[in-house]
Protein backbone atom coordinates (compact mmCIF):
# COMPACT_ATOMS: atom_id res chain seq x y z
CA UNK A 1 0.00 0.00 0.00
CA UNK A 2 2.85 2.38 0.83
CA UNK A 3 4.47 1.69 -2.54
CA UNK A 4 1.21 2.48 -4.34
CA UNK A 5 0.80 5.69 -2.33
CA UNK A 6 4.40 6.73 -3.03
CA UNK A 7 3.99 6.12 -6.75
CA UNK A 8 0.68 7.97 -6.88
CA UNK A 9 2.17 10.91 -4.96
CA UNK A 10 5.23 11.09 -7.20
CA UNK A 11 2.99 11.03 -10.29
CA UNK A 12 0.90 13.85 -8.89
CA UNK A 13 3.98 15.88 -8.02
CA UNK A 14 5.37 15.34 -11.49
CA UNK A 15 2.04 16.56 -12.91
CA UNK A 16 1.66 13.47 -15.03
CA UNK A 17 -1.79 12.92 -16.44
CA UNK A 18 -1.89 9.27 -15.49
CA UNK A 19 -2.88 6.94 -12.71
CA UNK A 20 -0.66 3.97 -12.65
CA UNK A 21 2.71 2.61 -11.85
CA UNK A 22 6.27 3.02 -12.90
CA UNK A 23 6.88 -0.47 -14.21
CA UNK A 24 8.22 -2.91 -13.24
CA UNK A 25 8.68 -1.69 -9.66
CA UNK A 26 5.03 -1.93 -8.63
CA UNK A 27 4.30 -5.37 -9.97
CA UNK A 28 7.73 -6.92 -10.36
CA UNK A 29 6.40 -8.92 -13.31
CA UNK A 30 5.83 -6.51 -16.19
CA UNK A 31 8.60 -5.14 -18.38
CA UNK A 32 7.19 -2.20 -20.36
CA UNK A 33 9.82 -2.59 -23.08
CA UNK A 34 9.79 -6.34 -23.72
CA UNK A 35 6.29 -7.50 -22.70
CA UNK A 36 3.31 -7.17 -25.03
CA UNK A 37 1.93 -4.14 -23.18
CA UNK A 38 -0.57 -3.51 -25.99
CA UNK A 39 -2.35 -6.75 -25.17
CA UNK A 40 -3.08 -5.87 -21.53
CA UNK A 41 -6.64 -6.46 -20.37
CA UNK A 42 -7.60 -3.53 -18.11
CA UNK A 43 -10.26 -4.13 -15.45
CA UNK A 44 -12.01 -1.29 -13.64
CA UNK A 45 -13.25 -2.77 -10.33
CA UNK A 46 -16.09 -0.48 -9.28
CA UNK A 47 -18.86 -0.60 -6.67
CA UNK A 48 -22.53 -0.66 -7.56
CA UNK A 49 -23.69 2.85 -8.51
CA UNK A 50 -20.35 3.84 -10.03
CA UNK A 51 -19.35 3.16 -13.63
CA UNK A 52 -16.99 4.22 -16.38
CA UNK A 53 -17.93 7.39 -18.24
CA UNK A 54 -17.36 6.04 -21.75
CA UNK A 55 -18.51 9.31 -23.29
CA UNK A 56 -15.37 10.92 -21.82
CA UNK A 57 -13.23 7.88 -22.72
CA UNK A 58 -10.77 5.84 -20.72
CA UNK A 59 -7.14 6.49 -21.60
CA UNK A 60 -4.07 4.28 -21.45
CA UNK A 61 -0.74 6.10 -21.15
CA UNK A 62 2.74 4.98 -22.17
CA UNK A 63 5.55 7.44 -21.38
CA UNK A 64 9.24 7.13 -22.24
CA UNK A 65 11.39 9.76 -20.51
CA UNK A 66 12.96 12.26 -22.92
CA UNK A 67 11.00 10.65 -25.75
CA UNK A 68 9.33 12.44 -28.59
CA UNK A 69 5.57 12.57 -29.29
CA UNK A 70 5.58 8.96 -30.46
CA UNK A 71 6.93 7.86 -27.06
CA UNK A 72 4.39 9.81 -24.96
CA UNK A 73 1.19 8.05 -25.89
CA UNK A 74 -2.40 8.74 -24.79
CA UNK A 75 -4.47 5.90 -26.25
CA UNK A 76 -8.20 5.33 -26.04
CA UNK A 77 -9.21 2.09 -24.33
CA UNK A 78 -12.07 0.16 -25.94
CA UNK A 79 -14.54 -2.16 -24.19
CA UNK A 80 -13.31 -5.76 -24.06
CA UNK A 81 -15.14 -9.08 -24.14
CA UNK A 82 -15.87 -10.43 -20.64
CA UNK A 83 -14.62 -13.87 -21.72
CA UNK A 84 -11.08 -12.45 -21.80
CA UNK A 85 -11.09 -12.18 -17.99
CA UNK A 86 -11.75 -15.91 -17.44
CA UNK A 87 -8.89 -17.36 -15.46
CA UNK A 88 -7.07 -14.03 -15.21
CA UNK A 89 -9.12 -12.17 -12.59
CA UNK A 90 -10.78 -13.39 -9.42
CA UNK A 91 -14.55 -12.90 -9.26
CA UNK A 92 -15.44 -9.33 -8.24
CA UNK A 93 -16.32 -8.80 -4.58
CA UNK A 94 -19.98 -8.63 -3.60
CA UNK A 95 -21.56 -5.36 -4.69
CA UNK A 96 -18.80 -4.67 -7.22
CA UNK A 97 -18.40 -5.28 -10.96
CA UNK A 98 -15.62 -5.36 -13.52
CA UNK A 99 -15.64 -3.14 -16.59
CA UNK A 100 -13.11 -4.51 -19.04
CA UNK A 101 -11.03 -2.63 -21.60
CA UNK A 102 -8.27 -3.30 -24.08
CA UNK A 103 -6.45 -1.49 -26.88
CA UNK A 104 -7.25 -1.73 -30.58
CA UNK A 105 -4.75 -2.86 -33.21
CA UNK A 106 -3.63 0.65 -34.14
CA UNK A 107 -2.90 1.50 -30.48
CA UNK A 108 -0.98 -1.75 -30.05
CA UNK A 109 1.15 -0.87 -33.08
CA UNK A 110 1.90 2.57 -31.57
CA UNK A 111 3.03 0.94 -28.31
CA UNK A 112 5.25 -1.53 -30.17
CA UNK A 113 6.85 1.34 -32.10
CA UNK A 114 7.44 3.30 -28.87
CA UNK A 115 8.94 0.18 -27.25
CA UNK A 116 11.29 -0.30 -30.23
CA UNK A 117 12.40 3.34 -30.17
CA UNK A 118 13.00 3.24 -26.42
CA UNK A 119 14.97 0.01 -26.74
CA UNK A 120 17.08 1.49 -29.57
CA UNK A 121 17.83 4.50 -27.33
CA UNK A 122 18.82 2.16 -24.45
CA UNK A 123 16.11 3.57 -22.18
CA UNK A 124 15.87 1.40 -19.06
CA UNK A 125 12.48 -0.32 -18.70
CA UNK A 126 12.18 0.83 -15.09
CA UNK A 127 11.98 4.46 -16.24
CA UNK A 128 9.03 3.88 -18.59
CA UNK A 129 5.67 4.75 -17.04
CA UNK A 130 2.39 3.18 -18.00
CA UNK A 131 -0.97 4.15 -16.57
CA UNK A 132 -4.69 4.65 -16.92
CA UNK A 133 -6.65 7.90 -16.83
CA UNK A 134 -10.12 6.91 -15.59
CA UNK A 135 -13.26 8.95 -16.25
CA UNK A 136 -16.12 7.83 -14.04
CA UNK A 137 -19.83 8.42 -13.62
CA UNK A 138 -22.42 7.65 -10.96
CA UNK A 139 -26.07 6.69 -11.02
CA UNK A 140 -26.81 8.81 -7.94
CA UNK A 141 -25.22 10.34 -4.83
CA UNK A 142 -21.89 8.74 -3.88
CA UNK A 143 -19.81 9.15 -0.72
CA UNK A 144 -16.48 10.01 -2.34
CA UNK A 145 -14.54 9.28 0.86
CA UNK A 146 -16.03 5.81 1.47
CA UNK A 147 -16.27 4.64 -2.15
CA UNK A 148 -13.16 2.93 -3.48
CA UNK A 149 -11.87 2.37 -6.99
CA UNK A 150 -9.45 -0.31 -8.20
CA UNK A 151 -7.94 -0.73 -11.65
CA UNK A 152 -6.02 -3.87 -12.56
CA UNK A 153 -4.42 -5.26 -15.68
CA UNK A 154 -3.64 -8.78 -16.77
CA UNK A 155 -1.17 -9.89 -19.38
CA UNK A 156 -2.09 -12.96 -21.44
CA UNK A 157 -0.12 -16.01 -20.35
CA UNK A 158 0.51 -14.59 -16.89
CA UNK A 159 -1.42 -15.11 -13.70
CA UNK A 160 -2.32 -12.48 -11.15
CA UNK A 161 -3.59 -8.95 -11.73
CA UNK A 162 -1.15 -6.05 -11.92
CA UNK A 163 -2.44 -3.04 -9.94
CA UNK A 164 -2.73 0.40 -11.44
CA UNK A 165 -4.79 1.49 -8.45
CA UNK A 166 -5.92 -0.59 -5.46
CA UNK A 167 -8.86 0.52 -3.29
CA UNK A 168 -8.18 4.23 -3.80
CA UNK A 169 -10.93 6.52 -2.51
CA UNK A 170 -13.03 8.15 -5.20
CA UNK A 171 -12.16 11.54 -3.68
CA UNK A 172 -8.45 10.87 -4.35
CA UNK A 173 -9.14 9.56 -7.85
CA UNK A 174 -11.06 12.72 -8.76
CA UNK A 175 -8.13 14.87 -7.53
CA UNK A 176 -5.54 13.08 -9.70
CA UNK A 177 -4.09 14.84 -12.75
CA UNK A 178 -6.13 14.19 -15.89
CA UNK A 179 -9.26 13.28 -13.96
CA UNK A 180 -12.62 14.91 -14.65
CA UNK A 181 -15.59 15.64 -12.44
CA UNK A 182 -17.89 12.73 -11.65
CA UNK A 183 -20.60 12.69 -14.32
CA UNK A 184 -24.11 11.23 -14.15
CA UNK A 185 -24.24 7.88 -15.94
CA UNK A 186 -26.50 7.73 -19.00
CA UNK A 187 -28.53 4.54 -19.32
Amino acid sequence: MRLLLAITLSLALAACSTVGFNSPSASGSLDPLTDDVGSLLIAFDLPRGLGPNNAAGQLFTFDVPQGGPTEHLRLLLIPADADLAAGHLPPPAEGRAYYLYTLDGAARAQIQAAQATATAKNVPGKSVQIGVVPHLCSSGPVDQYATTVSIFATLPGRTGPLPFMNHETLANVLQMPGSTQLAICNG
